[in-house]
């Protein structure tokens, strides 16, 4: 489980939490600073294509070129677009953290790896839901077998996970009906 725990970045403490239904101080912090990235990374994307968006539309307008306008104004779409998805991503990490509660899923989990040109994606499907994991993530994990994975309720971040006993198989032989 040591593995799990690691490449999952979870701590016995954290498991417990979620068990209990709730986020652990420790995943609070984790997706707070995990919030705080996004957002910063968000701002300067933001400025960035603003001033590309700026830059095209100036250079369209004194050149006289209606493609460089353009690509400018479909520039500031994107943008818009862009920062809309961002800001819904931000209102629901915050609403995951107001409720600190937490999603179960429970069932076997199938290890899914779909092969691409620039890069492999690794997927587990458990429970009707498939989530996206890093490698590490995906190799923590035995195809077919049965777990218990914690996340976040809107945002679906992965909190923890922890294997649970095989059900015996089931049996074949004809039962007494006396």
């Amino acid at each position: 489980m040591s593995a799990l725990m690691q490449a999952m970045n979870f701590t016995a403490a954290d498991l417990q939490a979620n068990r209990q239904g709730r986020l652990s101080g420790a995943q609070v912090e984790r997706i707070k600073n995990r919030r705080r990235r996004g957002t910063a990374l968000a701002a300067l994307l933001f400025f960035a294509l603003v001033l590309t968006a700026t830059v095209l539309i100036f250079f369209g307008q004194q050149n006289r070129s209606p493609i460089l306008s353009i690509a400018g104004g479909l520039l500031t779409v994107l943008n818009a677009l862009l920062v809309g998805g961002l800001g819904r991503s931000y209102m629901r990490i915050g609403s995951d953290l107001r409720a600190g509660g937490v999603e179960v899923l429970a069932g076997r989990v199938e290890r899914v790896l779909r092969r691409g040109r620039q890069q492999d994606e690794y997927l587990l499907r458990i429970d009707g839901a498939s989530l996206r994991v890093s490698r590490a993530v995906f190799l923590g994990f035995q195809h077919e077998a049965p777990y218990r994975i914690y996340r976040t309720r809107l945002s679906a971040v992965l909190l923890s996970a922890e294997a649970l006993p095989a059900a015996p198989p089931p049996s074949n032989s004809p039962r007494d009906p006396s």
